[in-house]
């Protein structure tokens, strides 16, 4: 039949799903077939996609270009996240290093890479690698332990630019937030920060807040029967999705001065609306009246969320999006 979904194995899909949400680290391989991987690559792997779609968005509009030609993919899956840094800047990389702890996510991702991108180069070594290039790291904190987490960084002192997308829970982007600190000495802060001061979210009032983002589902995914098979199977919205990032580089960013970068999604009332602000100087909410000319944008949460502010206290008087 014409409409009907891919056969996809919704029972094994969920029990990976259920190994990724639970709270301790994940000790070994799990991809167990090629079967399994090609599942995971066009649902739960898609959705990370658009993660990853929404970050490079904001990249791109903030000017940035990837700082060498060499990418490595450290943990990487099927390849989905590489595949979407090669499409959002396509002929600049010449070489993609994979490292996964599972053999056969290795191979199911070079598969992958070499058939969309057969110019690329891909290499698959027997160790982890200390890569120089550019750094890909996508979802991987839940799985590691402390000392794992410690032993990956290590790996991370001589590279060129550091992307790392991570789920847009509480805990992930508190992990984050501390790798930030813990690496600004060493690297320049791109995103999403528009500063290199202490993060804000650190400050006594602030714990409650955590820096996250909602990356949006193409618009034919919400046409596609096929999303709501696994609507209705996987119990999961297809959009938003909730991120959060850290991109780092031994370069100095493009940061417009006084930038600020919005946390979250606006709070909208009849006559205003309020957001999360993160600046040089602080994290605070801020209130935008209907007669500011940001008001439309701020109200939908626009994306990249990246603005300079004229303010009052904690008014808005005039916002300017910065792309």
């Amino acid at each position: 039949m014409k409409n009907e979904p891919p056969k996809i194995d919704w029972e094994r899909l969920r029990q990976l799903r259920d190994l990724f949400l639970q709270p301790e680290p994940i000790t070994g391989p799990y991809w167990k077939s090629n079967r399994q991987l090609q599942d995971y690559d066009i649902t739960l792997g898609e959705r990370i996609g658009w993660k990853w779609d929404a970050v490079l968005r904001e990249l791109k509009a903030r000017g940035w270009e990837p700082p060498s030609p060499s990418l490595t993919d450290m943990g990487c899956g099927t390849g989905i996240a590489t595949r979407r840094l090669l499409r959002a800047y396509p002929g600049q990389f010449k070489k993609v290093t994979l490292w996964d702890h599972s053999e056969a996510a290795v191979n199911y991702a070079r598969q992958k890479i070499r058939h969309e991108f057969p110019e690329v180069r891909v290499i698959c070594p027997g160790s982890a690698p200390h890569p120089k290039g550019v750094v890909l790291i996508s979802h991987v904190l839940t799985e590691l332990s402390d000392e794992s987490a410690g032993e990956l960084l290590e790996l991370m002192a001589d590279a060129q630019a550091m992307l790392w997308v991570e789920p847009g829970t509480f805990e992930t982007s508190r992990m984050l937030i501390e790798i930030r600190e813990m690496l600004k000495d060493q690297f320049k802060v791109v995103a999403p920060c528009t500063h290199q001061n202490t993060c804000g979210l650190q400050a006594e009032g602030n714990e409650g807040h955590w820096c996250h983002h909602f990356a949006d589902a193409p618009a034919k995914a919400h046409q596609d029967p096929f999303w709501g098979y696994f609507r209705k199977e996987m119990n999961l919205d297809v959009g938003p999705l909730a991120y959060s990032f850290l991109i780092l580089a031994k370069e100095s960013p493009l940061i417009p001065e006084g930038a600020a970068h919005l946390i979250g999604k606006p709070l909208k009332f009849p006559k205003f609306v309020r957001v999360l602000s993160c600046q040089a100087e602080d994290v605070r909410e801020l209130v935008a009246g209907r007669g500011v000319d940001a008001y439309r944008s701020l109200k939908k949460g626009e994306t990249p969320a990246v603005y300079r502010f004229d303010l009052k206290k904690n008014r808005i008087l005039s916002g300017q999006k910065i792309s």
